[in-house]
């Protein structure tokens, strides 16, 4: 066992070419950068953090709360000027460390725009933190701060193809749901991402639906493999390029689809980048770079290769908890696609589309006078898309509960008629209508107080 163990520290110690790393590095500041700039050009920040009313929570993170709008805007600016920093090596340590804080903190501040691509991108900066990748090709090597080196452990490259392999990989073990087998997840979502579009017609066929559903399943499952094995990694590649290019008309997700295939790419040879450059730029570059470089003697170093111990038991345990958490919800009683418990940080995406029917009714307990409550005089445009959720709906009658007290000066009973439609099914309820709702623990798990889904 210790035998195989020194082999494994001693592959990942080998020196390896920083070429796709640092590639890695400044696609991904330059995509932040761009993501922060649509915050700005859509208006988000201010209707998603200024203008609620209320921020859906996560259990552990209730002691986060929204910066007033100044800050907010604020932060957002701050975090584009780091994504550049990001991107041009500088003041690396520290800028790679406020990203991280900063892009987390917006991220569980609103626990409605949860979207699995916000998380991957947490774990990614988290990752820049402990990856020198400011080692090479950066302007702190030009100012002298590091020592420049055109080779870092193999660690450093495994780790970020580790991190796409697993989105992919678990997402085809989640795909193996009824729903997405037999074509009734792809035929909802894929009849209303395509709406308008010129796939619109090819909608209509009945083997449309069962073939997204099984070729995104295959895809998922063994794209990794595929590009690992040098034969077919041109191939997985392409198809890969494929795949993501479609999502990127048919969905709203932003900057993932590139993000994606940057980290795809990093599955090929580490010195890719060197061979895609046109040989008298790569030179001129090259020149011009290395003659700038600090004087000392310790300007440039062959390889990086130590790592130490410490560093590997906690990227060991960190490992550990990527592999295990996503298979939470096989814990948990009931159907998961239906009650959503255990979905988020799961990598489980695309398998339901729901559409919910939602009155709220609140009443006095002495008086037995009843009330309405709509939603939409309450909640921002994310919030309402995401209110089919249990976990939010069960939060905002909380809210709802807490705004009576305070106001009206009594506990009310809190009952609603939440009708959910789940990809295209009938209509039918998601929780007891008799139930007085205020009276579950804010985060109790969602699979104790959700009607079991039944018959599928």
């Amino acid at each position: 066992m210790k035998k195989l163990f020194d082999q494994i520290i001693k592959r990942l110690e080998t020196p390896t070419d920083t070429a796709s790393v640092v590639l890695l590095r400044i696609v991904f500041g330059l995509l932040m950068f761009w993501e922060m700039v649509r915050y700005y050009y859509n208006g988000w920040i201010r209707e998603l953090y200024v203008k609620p009313q209320i921020h859906f929570q996560y259990e552990w993170f209730q002691w986060l709360r929204s910066l007033p709008e100044e800050g907010m805007y604020l932060l957002f600016a701050s975090l584009a000027i780091l994504s550049i920093m990001i991107t041009l090596g500088l003041f690396y340590r520290i800028s790679t460390l406020l990203f991280f804080l900063g892009y987390s903190y917006f991220f569980l501040v609103e626990r409605a725009i949860y979207n699995n691509h916000y998380y991957l991108i947490c774990l990614l900066s988290f990752m820049l933190i402990l990856a020198p990748l400011n080692r090479s090709w950066s302007l702190d090597v030009l100012r002298g701060a590091v020592a420049h080196t055109d080779k870092l452990p193999f660690l450093w490259l495994w780790l970020f193809r580790l991190h796409m392999g697993i989105v992919y990989f678990y997402g085809g073990i989640a795909k193996f749901d009824h729903d997405w087998l037999n074509g009734l997840a792809t035929r909802k979502i894929l009849g209303e991402g395509n709406r308008g579009t010129f796939l619109e017609p090819l909608m209509q066929y009945e083997w449309v639906p069962y073939f997204y559903a099984w070729s995104g399943m295959l895809f998922d499952l063994f794209i990794p493999f595929l590009l690992l094995w040098k034969p077919t990694r041109n191939m997985a590649l392409v198809s890969a390029i494929i795949f993501h290019t479609n999502n990127n008309f048919v969905f709203s997700i932003g900057v993932f689809p590139m993000l994606a295939v940057m980290l795809t790419l990093l599955y090929f040879e580490a010195g890719f980048p060197r061979r895609i450059a046109p040989n008298k730029i790569k030179k001129w570059v090259s020149r011009e770079y290395r003659k700038r470089i600090h004087v000392s003697k310790k300007a440039v170093i062959n390889v990086q290769s130590q790592i130490r111990p410490i560093i590997l038991a906690f990227l060991g345990i960190y490992i550990l908890i990527q592999l295990l958490v996503p298979l939470r919800h096989l814990t948990y009683p009931g159907w998961s696609t239906w009650h959503e418990e255990g979905d988020d940080f799961a990598w489980r995406m695309m398998l339901r589309q729901k559409t919910s029917r939602l009155i709220i009714y609140i009443t006095n307990p002495v008086t037995g006078e009843q009330r309405y409550a709509a939603p939409e005089d309450y909640l921002n445009f994310v919030q309402l898309k995401k209110i089919g959720n249990p976990e939010l709906l069960l939060q905002f009658v909380h809210h709802l509960d807490a705004l009576v007290k305070s106001n009206a000066g009594f506990d009310p009973i809190i009952t609603t008629r939440y009708e959910v439609s789940l990809n295209g099914r009938e209509f039918r309820d998601m929780v007891d209508p008799n139930f007085d709702l205020s009276e579950i623990p804010k985060f109790a798990p969602n699979y104790l107080w959700v009607k079991p889904f039944g018959e599928r």
